[in-house]
């Protein structure tokens, strides 16, 4: 992944595609799941796309609990060390 910005809007763009509601305004700290912006089941589809975008497997068994809180939470957990690859 390129710069922090473009991680970020690679995450929007993607919840806003996933998500089922209508004009979805997605801010980086805006509460997806508790939103309901996207479902609890397309959390799977979401690790997919960050292992595909940071070329990294993730190991779901070392997941914490919010770690896909909002953008700025998945970045941090997820980005900010690759970030000057």
């Amino acid at each position: 992944m390129k710069t922090e910005l473009d991680a970020k809007r690679s995450l929007k763009e993607w919840i806003k595609a996933a998500s089922k509601k209508a004009d979805i305004v997605v801010l980086d700290d805006t509460p997806i799941i508790e939103e309901r912006i996207i479902t609890s089941l397309q959390v799977m589809d979401l690790i997919l796309f960050i292992e595909q975008i940071t070329d990294n497997p993730l190991d779901v068994a070392d997941l914490k609990p919010g770690v896909f809180k909002d953008v700025n939470t998945i970045y941090k957990n997820f980005f900010e060390d690759s970030d000057d690859s």
